[in-house]
């Protein structure tokens, strides 16, 4: 077998196990993004804020708060989260981050 084609065939193994490497770091970087804009929500009573760590608990759940948080009184007027804590609330978040804190009735 002449060497041009030896190393054309060892070219197209290489060129086939970099596409099936490829194909399937593709596939596992699909399924980790996989469930993004699922919305959670959880009721109970607003147990704890940590200020300084940005944390809130709802019954045994941690959340983090981020900068757009937003937190409504049972009146549905804007408030500050520390005025809802040992209230009754509902906690709306995605991936543990909280999106808003509604005080209910």
């Amino acid at each position: 077998m002449p060497d041009w084609l030896k190393k054309e065939k060892l070219m197209k193994r290489m060129l086939s196990a970099i596409l099936a490497l490829t194909l399937v770091f593709s596939v596992i970087a699909g399924t980790a993004y996989a469930g993004c804009g699922k919305k959670v929500t959880n009721n109970g009573t607003l147990n704890n804020l940590d200020s300084a760590k940005k944390i809130i608990v709802v019954g045994e759940t941690k959340l983090t708060v981020t900068p757009s948080t937003k937190a409504v009184d049972s009146d549905g007027k804007t408030t500050e989260l520390a005025n809802l804590v040992g209230k009754n609330v509902t906690v709306i978040s995605e991936h543990s981050k909280v999106d808003s804190v509604t005080a209910k009735n």
